[in-house]
Parts: C-alpha cells; structure tokens; sequence
C-alpha cells in the first residue's frame, strides 16, 4: 500500500436534517498498525509440561475448568514437581472464542489469545478487539461515545475530543496477547516481550503495513513484566505506552499471607480457585519457595516501614525496621518467618539437618539473587507515558498483623511479666498450616515458669483496594503517570467491569497522540 495522507484517507459521511451539523469521518483501511499487547496477571497465562508433544496441558484457565479441576487433590510433592518453572512452557492451545472473524488480522490464536486464561480474559479480549475495530466506525461506536465524556479521574488528562477520536481511525489496532511463565522470575518474561515486540513489527512490515511502537495493556504481574521491559530491558522506545490494571506497584501483602497459609479466598466459587492455586502454606511454600514470579510480589523497600505486626494485649511489634528481605524474607526458622523451612521440600528428610540446610540455602539464594535485585530494580521505574486504574472498596490486606490469644491460665502465669511472642517457638513446626500459629513464648523476669503458651491468627483485611492488591501499592504516585482512575473493581475480574473496559479504551486512544512523534504520523497531523 502506498502512503496515504489524512485528507486522502478519509471520507466524510453526512447525517440526515436532523441533525444537519453532525458528522462522523469514516477512514478506508489504514496502512498503519499500532499493535496492542495485553500481558495476563500471575496464573493468567496457561502453561503445559516442557517438551511434550503432543503438549500436556499442565494449567489451563478454560471455562470447563477440567485442566486446573485435577489440582484439587495434589499435595506439595506433586506441586512442587509438577510446577518447576524450568520444566514448564507457556501452553497457546487455551480457548478462543470466533478465531478468525478480525478481517483485517491473522487469527486470534496467531495473536496469542489462546496463551491466556480464558476464564479472566475470554470477554474483554473480544470486547477490545471490536472497540478498536476501525471497520465498526460510525457514529455510535465506542469510540466516538467517549468524546467528553467526564471519567472521574483522580489525576489526568482533559475528556477526548473529535479530533483525537479522528486521529485514532487513521490507524489499525490489532490486539495480541503474550503469556508468560508465570513461575520464572519476571526477568526472562521482559526479555520475551522484547522479542515478542520485534516478531510483530516484522509480521506486519513484510506485509508491507507501517509499524513502529506498540502499545501494552497489562493485568497485575503483567504489569511488572512491561516495566522490566521498558526501563530495565531498553524496550522503552518500542512502546508508544502502558495502560496498567490493578498493578502491585510496590508489592502486595497478601503475597505473603499466601506462602504462610494459602490462597485468600471469598465465598464459594473463591475457595474452589484457592483450593486449586494452593490452600495452604504447605502447597504454597512447596512451590513459592522455588519460583521467584510470585515472590517478586512481595513488598519491598518502598512499600514502607512496620506494616508486619505481632499483638500480644497493649505490645504491638513491629516489622520491618528498614529492610523486609534481611528481616522477615530471609528469617530463618520463626514461627512467623515468611518461609518455614520444613515446608521447602517436601521429598526431604526433615530430620536430615544436612539436607534442611541445603534446601534453606536454595531458597535464600534464590532471595537474594533473583527477588531482592528485582523488586528493588523496578523501583520508581514507568514508562514515561502510563496510565494506570485500580481498585478501591474491597477489604485488603495492606498489613499483615499476628494477633496473640493467651489461655486463662496462661495469661494469669505471666501477669506482670514481659513476654516476648517475636522470639517464641513453634509448638508445631511444619505442620500448622493455614493462618494460625501456636507459640511457645518466653517471659522475662524472675520465676519458675519461663514461658507460655499462645495463638497467634493473622486478622482478616482491615484496609481497601482490590481484595489483593491494597490501595497504598496500586494507586501509582503522580509523578509517574499520565492519568489514573479510581474504580470499584476486584483484582482478577478486573477487565470484565465495564467501567476498566472504558477508561483502558480511553487510555489507549490518549496514548495513540503519541504517535505524532514517529515516523508513523500524517502530514497533515
């Protein structure tokens, strides 16, 4: 196709006399394509055993749920064996819904749409697909709706005007998906969308289509991905911008909640889905302990001091001082320890010290080599053209508080002496499971009894965000962003609420201003 200028790609089309002053401007199919690339949450992407053939399904979010159904029953030595992220590959035979009905686009399972959960994603990708289908362009599409249109936003910029809206019909927006291997660290995930985004700049310039940047909109992990991309892996001048959903910007304090006692859960349907993912600390460490992903969720340096907490009565300690790797991630052998040792691997002999050690050292190591440098590497990192919505009105754990339970007795043994429940001992190292821990805790002062015994039980949410992300770590601090929306949206299904569909939409159209400054702009632009 040859260069066409705005003027020569366009048509006007007039209304009837009623309304004799309205007009909407049709484009003829563009030569020009900004591609648009969404990035899953963690467990989002399906995922199959490496090197089968045919593939074996391993995880697969379909809406049958028969390939996630068999998890249900499997403890922590199949778990642990089964998801060891360098024995698992991204598994693209997921379900698609009307693979080829985009005219203008290779199939929808060449664009990747089969890598992700259909589950999460199997509504909003179509519904994307079509909002930004230029062939749809009349005078009622969504597009040309969110001209003025007030969307609340807490930071941002002006409503979309005509001419915006018109600018975005000059170009086609095919929407891909890349999953990853959620197990791995985010590190080798960034470096694939570094080459994901070359592979589709070169399928559409040997169709001689113009294709310079894309745009990424991400779910969650997803988002972390797209940030090591761009400012951590020189991927920033091949992205034209980012549109984040429910990010955990600086880490989330459920992470830690789930290795110490599972997947949280709400209502039914949720307790199936934690049941699966990992219903306690026992699956949860088996498998976290050897996967950086998911440990890079965890907070870091910049999510702030004190927001661990053990209450016992009026004393309330509190953690981190500083540092949460040095304090609560590598602290070996508390009751309260992010990673219980005995419950690293299951296949060992936990009366072995010598094997113990070796498997406390692979998971220090792996802290210290591939969660630590990360989460610490990203911080303050965006793309200078983001735009960014998360959630506000679901109780989330924004602290991890332990609150302490002394017996009668217990408690008239230790009347006015000082207890120190941080330094206690598990009465039943490795095998409570779920969010209780039982404590042997010492007393300080004179007398014949030298401790007590307690329960300490992690609190239910006492803050608000998306029921996993809080809002201290999702809502993105000014300076690094172009807009953010505020939304009464929950962390998975967060891009099957119509008001998240929306704003992405009106997001994506802001960013696509951008592209007056490649080589993909109109002479008349």
């Amino acid at each position: 196709m040859g260069e066409m200028t705005g003027a020569e790609n366009a048509t006007s089309l007039t209304t009837d006399a009623k309304e004799k002053d309205a007009k909407a401007v049709i484009y003829k199919i563009p030569d020009r394509v900004i591609p648009v690339i969404f990035l899953p949450g963690v467990m989002g992407s399906n995922l199959m055993i490496k090197g089968t053939n045919p593939p074996e399904s391993l995880w697969r979010l379909d809406d049958n749920g028969s390939a996630v159904g068999g998890w249900w029953h499997r403890g922590p030595k199949d778990r642990r064996r089964l998801l060891d992220p360098n024995k698992v590959a991204v598994d693209q035979n997921g379900k698609i819904d009307n693979d080829l009905s985009d005219s203008h686009f290779i199939s929808r399972r060449l664009r990747g749409w089969g890598e992700v959960g259909y589950l999460s994603y199997g509504q909003f990708l179509p519904w994307l697909q079509s909002a930004l289908d230029s062939s749809s362009n009349t005078k009622e599409d969504l597009r040309t709706k969110l001209i003025g249109m007030n969307l609340n936003l807490e930071i941002g910029e002006e409503p979309l005007d005509a001419d915006e809206v018109n600018l975005s019909y000059k170009y086609l927006y095919p929407v891909h998906v890349m999953g990853y291997n959620w197990l791995e660290s985010i590190v080798p995930s960034a470096k694939v969308l570094l080459s994901k985004i070359d592979e589709i700049k070169s399928l559409y310039h040997a169709k001689s289509i113009k294709c310079e940047k894309v745009i990424l909109v991400t779910h969650s992990m997803g988002g972390l991905v797209a940030r090591y991309c761009s400012e951590l892996s020189h991927g920033r001048d091949l992205i034209l911008g980012i549109v984040h959903g429910v990010l955990p910007a600086i880490g989330a304090a459920s992470a830690y909640r789930r290795m110490k006692a599972g997947m949280e859960y709400k209502g039914i349907e949720g307790k199936v889905t934690a049941e699966v993912a990992g219903g306690n600390a026992a699956e949860m460490t088996a498998v976290l302990s050897q996967s950086p992903g998911p440990l890079q969720l965890l907070p870091g340096i910049e999510y702030g001091r004190n927001w661990f907490k053990i209450k016992d009565g009026d004393e309330v300690y509190s953690l981190p001082n500083a540092n949460p790797y040095e304090e609560i991630y590598k602290e070996r052998g508390r009751w309260w320890s992010l990673c219980e040792e005995k419950l690293i691997d299951p296949t060992i002999d936990i009366s072995n010290k010598e094997q113990l050690n070796m498997a406390w050292a692979s998971y220090k190591r792996l802290m210290d080599e591939n969660i630590q440098p990360v989460i610490e590497g990203l911080s303050g990192r965006y793309h200078n053209c983001t735009h960014s919505f998360y959630g506000s009105e679901t109780p989330t754990l924004g602290e991890i508080v332990w609150q302490g339970n002394t017996g009668y007795l217990d408690e008239r043994f230790a009347r006015n002496r000082r207890r120190f429940p941080k330094d206690g001992r598990a009465l039943n190292d490795g095998e409570e499971i779920f969010t209780t821990r039982t404590v042997a805790t010492p007393l300080g002062g004179g007398g014949w009894k030298t401790g007590i015994h307690q329960e300490y039980t992690i609190e239910e949410p006492a803050d608000f965000g998306d029921g996993t992300v809080p809002i201290r770590s999702a809502k993105i601090l000014d300076t690094h962003l172009k807009s953010r929306c505020k939304l009464a949206v929950e962390h998975e299904p967060a891009y099957k609420n119509p008001d998240a569909q929306k704003y992405t939409l009106w997001a994506i159209l802001k960013i696509v201003r951008e592209i007056k400054k490649t080589s993909l702009k109109y002479s008349d632009d």
